[in-house]
């Protein structure tokens, strides 16, 4: 059985949340955005310190798991 199942046959398994809200405070600009204003998706490529610190700030608070940007960045927005 993998880790992730036998923790979920355990316990509650506690998941990232508010992405969206948790990037806005940190006041991306539009220039962060390559031109496709409130495409997170792309904070990956021209920001990843933003989300390095986001998903650094969810598991110091013990999520378990993370999720992150399927879909090559979902198409580049």
């Amino acid at each position: 059985m993998s880790d992730f199942l036998q923790a979920v046959n355990e316990r509650v398994v506690v998941y990232d949340g508010a992405m969206g809200t948790n990037i806005q405070f940190r006041n991306p600009t539009p220039d962060d955005y390559w031109g496709k204003e409130g495409c997170n998706e792309l904070l990956v490529l021209s920001r990843p310190d933003i989300i390095r610190d986001i998903h650094a700030a969810f598991l110091e608070v013990g999520c378990d798991v993370i999720e992150t940007i399927p879909s090559v960045l979902r198409a580049l927005c």
